[in-house]
């Protein structure tokens, strides 16, 4: 009888603590592992950026494509159909999803100071699903809208060089045993 009423007391004495800690303002589901896993993972999910979780290659693509045509500044009326066409065209999609891609592509590109670097962060969750002919298509839209209105300027030209630099690096990598 003395043992039940020992373990009775060293319960109502946990309880009692834990009450007065969530009382005095300590939150009890920090103790739970399970919790801080959960709240961990959605820590990550919300710090990272729109632009660096694309998990669709075809929107990562796009979003190149049109940082493309952004980098020389102003994106004149005819160079944004041009690159809604080449959506429509390269992505088997109809004008309006072309058009929508071209629209959400630009609002996740407001933030990208330089996208230069940040080509591999954008690359990054979907670069194993690029083959080579999606490769090559992403290369010829680039190159498409970057003549578009002369020769490529300097930002252009680096973010060209950035793309087809980690392209080749993920194709040396897949060559190895």
């Amino acid at each position: 009888m003395h043992i039940i009423i020992g373990f009775l007391t060293a319960v109502a004495g946990l309880v009692w603590a834990l009450y007065r800690l969530q009382n005095s303002g300590v939150d009890l589901n920090s103790f739970n592992p399970f919790h801080w896993v959960r709240r961990r993972n959605w820590e990550k999910k919300l710090g990272t950026k729109p632009l660096h979780s694309i998990s669709n290659p075809m929107e990562a693509a796009a979003v190149l494509v049109v940082a493309m045509a952004e980098l020389n500044g102003t994106v004149t009326q005819e160079l944004k159909q041009k690159v809604i066409l080449l959506f429509a065209s390269e992505f088997n999609i109809p004008e309006k999803e072309a058009i929508q891609l071209y629209a959400s592509s630009s609002y996740l590109l407001k933030d990208a100071i330089n996208i230069s670097a940040e080509v591999k962060h954008i690359l990054d969750p979907t670069i194993s699903q690029y083959e080579n002919r999606h490769q090559s298509s992403l290369l010829s839209m680039l190159n498409a809208v970057g003549n578009f209105e002369g020769d490529f300027s300097q930002p252009q030209a680096a973010l060209l060089k950035s793309i087809s630099q980690l392209f080749k690096l993920k194709n040396n990598q897949s060559n190895r045993w």
